[in-house]
Formats: C-alpha cells, sequence, structure tokens
C-alpha cells in the first residue's frame, strides 16, 4: 500500500506497529503517525538484500519482525588481503 492510499485507519495499525520497536516507543503519537503516513509496509522474503555496502542510501528500515542479518566485509589488512566477510 502506497502512503496516499492510506487512511486514518491504516495509519493507525502501522503506528502502533512502530510503538512496539524500543526506540520508537519513545517518540510522540504525532511523530509516529508522521511516520506511518509517509512510511510503507513491506513484508519480505527470506534472503532479500536491502541494500550493498557503497550504496547511496534512499530508505531507512525499521524491522518489526523476523530476523535480519547483516553482512560486512572489514576494511583491507596492512598486507593487503581482505578478512573474511562478517555477520551480525
Amino acid at each position: 500500500m502506497v502512503p496516499c492510499d492510506r487512511n486514518l485507519r491504516d495509519c493507525e495499525l502501522i503506528s502502533c506497529r512502530l510503538r512496539r520497536v524500543e526506540p520508537l516507543c519513545r517518540l510522540p503519537g504525532s511523530a509516529l503517525q508522521q511516520l506511518a503516513m509517509c512510511g510503507f509496509y513491506e513484508d519480505l522474503e527470506k534472503g532479500v538484500t536491502l541494500f550493498r555496502a557503497g550504496e547511496q542510501g534512499r530508505y531507512w528500515y525499521a524491522v518489526l519482525g523476523g530476523q535480519l542479518e547483516v553482512r560486512y566485509h572489514a576494511a583491507d589488512t596492512k598486507d593487503g588481503k581482505r578478512n573474511a566477510d562478517h555477520i551480525l
């Protein structure tokens, strides 16, 4: 559902879900409603890549449930060898 198609009930449901996210629960209700009005709500399949290192970020994500895997590459070492991938 795109933001322009949302009604007040949709925004209330999304803002209630956002309120369950620890860092967001401290925000005033009006801020959560604004996020709900302009944000997108997506259910993503396992294995979807949201973005890659070096890409310019266009969105921010709040993971409301499920699992998230973050992979990053360590910087090259002094001897020019690359360290292995890290999974958080």
